[in-house]
């Protein structure tokens, strides 16, 4: 399952497909989708497939359920274009799962979008999926630790 390099990377726990929207879908069609898969988010892409903005169940809740309107016509006109978060985080497929970690720490997200060299989506990658693989990330940073290799603190910037 993972690469034969001494890193996890992030493409070998990416969860994929990803659930995606267009940006001209209703924020309805969007719930529906979230229901119908059991996920809390939903990625808005281009036609090319790379990653506009994300929608997430908190995103609902805190952009059209508390607002004082009828909820259900918001829902229904409301498009995915105006109630994504965007720009978007996203990482390379290639990274190792330690530098998806330490991004998501220092940018306060708990998803990121893992794409192609091309920037296409090909998955997403969460906090939750960290933690369950946080044991095989630990034996990766001791043996890092261990061997005496570390790499300097510019050589770990990974904003796209």
């Amino acid at each position: 399952m993972y690469s034969n390099t001494r890193s996890i990377l992030v493409h070998d726990i990416m969860s994929h497909p990803v659930v995606t929207a267009q940006p001209d879908e209703s924020i309805k069609s969007i719930a529906v989708k979230m229901q119908k898969h059991g996920v809390g988010s939903v990625v808005v892409v281009n036609a090319s497939e790379q990653p506009l903005g994300i929608i997430t169940k908190g995103d609902i809740v805190r952009r059209l359920v508390t607002k004082k309107r009828l909820m259900l016509r918001m829902m229904l006109v409301t498009k995915a274009k105006n109630a994504m978060t965007s720009p978007i985080l996203t990482i390379d497929r290639k990274r190792r799962l330690e530098d998806a970690a330490r991004f998501m720490m220092e940018s306060k997200v708990k998803r990121l979008c893992v794409v192609s060299e091309e920037k296409k989506l090909i998955g997403i990658i969460t906090d939750n999926d960290i933690m369950r693989h946080s044991s095989e990330l630990i034996g990766v940073l001791n043996e890092i630790i261990d061997t005496g290799y570390v790499k300097e603190a510019g050589e770990i910037g990974i904003k796209m």
